[in-house]
């Protein structure tokens, strides 16, 4: 046997093995990321359908909705749409009412730029169908 390729041969495999499992653990924390990434981009847009559905629509609310889509931006927002959705909480209290535009504006923005989605105009319309809203 020939001593003089086997430290070679013994280095290169080593090498070959260890770039195998750096390689796997890369790709697997890869892949939890993107894993982490789609669930909340799921969970911020069925938040942004329930808010939009309820978005001008008086007393015909979904409160049910409402509320998963609030307990939802609260866990998966940005820190800015879970300050503006506290906010919206705080003016509803107080109030009785409160406005969703900047938080559906910033929601749909964040997703957009997240889905890798072009830049649209910031002005949102509801289609309302029904008495109107006012």
């Amino acid at each position: 046997m020939n001593w003089s390729f086997l430290g070679p041969m013994l280095v290169t495999a080593a090498v070959a093995i260890g770039g195998w499992f750096i390689g796997h653990a890369l790709s697997a924390k890869r892949d939890s990321m993107n894993q982490r990434r789609e669930r909340r981009i799921l969970y911020l847009i069925e938040a942004y359908r329930s808010l939009e559905s309820c978005a001008r629509r008086g007393d015909d609310l979904e409160v049910r909705k409402l509320e998963s889509a609030v307990a939802d931006i609260q866990l998966f927002g940005t820190a800015r749409q879970v300050q503006l959705v506290q906010d919206g909480i705080l003016e509803f209290a107080a109030k009785g009412e409160t406005q969703l535009d900047q938080l559906l504006q910033d929601l749909r923005r964040d997703l957009r730029s997240e889905l890798r989605l072009e830049e649209v105009p910031e002005k949102t319309y509801h289609l309302r169908m029904g008495k109107p809203c006012p």
